[in-house]
């Protein structure tokens, strides 16, 4: 075979995108908070009516678990963006894991990774993929690119650690918080329906605000501040994300 033709098959075979593995744990759990959310939500409201303890405890979820993953997770973990005492900074790591999307530890490196492979194959949450893989698709598989020296850093942060261990109980303590609170104040019927609104739902509006940043603010919306990437400014989205929205700049 000559020069040429080895050229090309190597170029070919670097071509071919790796096989990827279902992450059937991930997917599961997605289509049961989507569920809850779309089927759970409306059927609670048919047969009750959401009290407003329910509404107040979901907009303080929203707010307080969005933070978590705005200012916890991406600005303090990812970005080193300022420096807090261990206490904030583990309060702050409760709350982002209160949004189910992962450990900080994990979240971080991805992010970090995301920031220096953008728009590449080695990107997490590549938008040239198309819109529902930047969405929420990249989490249905498992990540072949992943390398642990995004990572190097956060493992070093006892904190950082801490989370990362215990983040199956911290998960399951956001989700069981509205419904104990629900029921000490109306029973099984209340704790129900807080559950379902500050818990299922909270979580799937969170999980879907945060999409947005992957998805949208990489496919639709102005470029002020440079175009050598495909991060893009939203300002509605911005709006349901503290500020996020605003991704172009954020890039460049």
């Amino acid at each position: 075979m000559d020069t040429n033709a080895m050229s090309t098959l190597t170029d070919t075979k670097a071509a071919v995108p790796i096989p990827r593995a279902t992450d059937h744990l991930t997917l599961s759990m997605f289509c049961a908070v989507t569920a809850g959310a779309i089927v759970g939500l409306p059927t609670y409201a048919y047969f009750y009516d959401y009290s407003w303890l329910a509404w107040t405890m979901f907009g303080l979820l929203y707010i307080i678990t969005g933070l978590g993953i705005t200012v916890g997770y991406h600005r303090l973990l990812a970005h080193r963006s300022f420096t807090c005492p261990d206490w904030v900074k583990g309060a702050f790591l409760i709350a982002g894991g209160w949004a189910l999307q992962n450990s900080g530890l994990k979240w971080a490196a991805d992010h970090i990774r995301h920031h220096a492979r953008c728009d590449q194959e080695e990107d997490p949450y590549n938008a040239q993929l198309g819109f529902w893989y930047s969405h929420c698709g990249w989490l249905f598989w498992k990540d072949p690119h992943k390398d642990d020296k995004y990572a190097t850093k956060l493992k070093q942060d006892p904190v950082v650690v801490w989370q990362n261990r215990y983040y199956i109980p911290i998960v399951l303590s956001g989700l069981a918080l509205p419904f104990v609170v629900g029921f000490m104040y109306g029973g099984w019927i209340e704790g129900l329906g807080c559950f379902l609104l500050a818990g299922v739902g909270r979580t799937f509006f969170v999980l879907n605000s945060t999409f947005c940043i992957n998805s949208i603010c990489h496919l639709w919306g102005g470029q002020p501040h440079g175009d050598s990437d495909s991060s893009r400014d939203s300002w509605w989205v911005s709006l349901i994300t503290f500020g996020e929205g605003y991704h172009n700049y954020h890039h460049m």
